[in-house]
């Protein structure tokens, strides 16, 4: 007996020759979904009916959309190892699916680049004729901001009053 898992995605697709409203109509009823349920199972984008299942449910899966005349896609998932009795050894890992058009995003491999390096060479180009001061005698300290004027004050204006003698004597000796 094959421990193989599969993932099972549908996209929307309806088989040659049926009909649209027909499969719409069928699918509703296997599966018993509301109007929302349905609706999200049309939208064109793949919905992920099974995951982690094994040949014989994928089989049965598979025979159960084909009889409503849509299209079902079963994906092998990878690097499982073997089952018990508790259920799959690790967590399945969701395989990427390069056969939708126009797919709006993808994940780069980890570490890996965004795009493929370009294999055309940068233009090598003269910068010899550039400067940043005229002539050659310069040094880094003319890059140097000057520094801020501080402003002078005006104190002409100010005045010191005269010292009152003190009239009173206080035996206070913090005070004398």
């Amino acid at each position: 007996m094959s421990d193989q898992r599969f993932d099972l995605t549908y996209k929307g697709l309806v088989a040659p020759g049926a009909d649209p409203e027909t499969t719409r109509q069928r699918l509703t009823g296997v599966f018993k979904l509301s109007d929302k349920g349905a609706e999200r199972l049309f939208t064109g984008r793949p919905v992920v009916v099974q995951r982690d299942v094994d040949a014989a449910t994928a089989a049965r899966f598979k025979k159960i959309f084909a009889h409503a005349g849509a299209v079902l896609t079963i994906t092998p998932v990878a690097g499982l190892g073997t089952t018990d009795n508790k259920g799959p050894a690790a967590a399945p890992r969701p395989q990427a699916d390069d056969s939708r058009e126009g797919a709006p995003l993808s994940l780069a491999p980890q570490w890996g680049d965004l795009e493929s390096p370009s294999a055309a060479a940068p233009p090598v180009l003269d910068l010899s004729y550039l400067s940043l001061v005229p002539g050659d005698n310069w040094t880094l300290e003319d890059c140097e901001a000057p520094p801020t004027p501080i402003p002078e004050l005006d104190t002409s204006a100010l005045q010191l009053e005269p010292l009152q003698p003190r009239t009173e004597h206080t035996t206070d000796p913090l005070l004398d």
